[in-house]
């Protein structure tokens, strides 16, 4: 399946270089450049998620104190007891977009922390 990108000359003469002296090939190289970028997009969508919901957090004590809570592009989406169901609904609904599930809790922040699992290659 031809998926019509195009590489600019000079990217692609770096990236042939660059697969040949890891013996690797340039799809890996794109591909692993994209998800990169797209991690880093999801991150930095996240954070600004976060933000948001620090923004909100008087209003969201009052209805959702103990409760879960999904935000996505600066609202609130959804909302559960608990996490599991909640979670299954968001990915139902958004399946590849980043939203950030958090519990609401008396005080507005607390720290994120992102995991991202990486595969290395031999």
């Amino acid at each position: 399946m031809s998926t019509g990108i195009e590489i600019r000359p000079d990217l692609l003469n770096s990236l042939r270089q660059d697969a040949e002296r890891q013996a690797r090939s340039v799809s890996d190289l794109v591909n692993e450049a994209v998800e990169g970028y797209l991690r880093e997009r999801d991150r930095k969508k996240l954070e600004a998620e976060a933000a948001a919901l620090t923004t909100m957090h008087a209003e969201l004590k009052q209805r959702y104190l103990g409760r879960w809570v999904a935000v996505h592009e600066g609202r609130v989406i959804d909302h559960d007891q608990e996490l599991a169901p909640l979670y299954a609904r968001i990915r139902r609904l958004y399946p590849r977009t980043a939203v950030l599930m958090r519990q609401v809790e008396e005080e507005p922040e607390r720290d994120l922390i992102i995991r991202s699992p990486r595969v290395e290659r031999d």
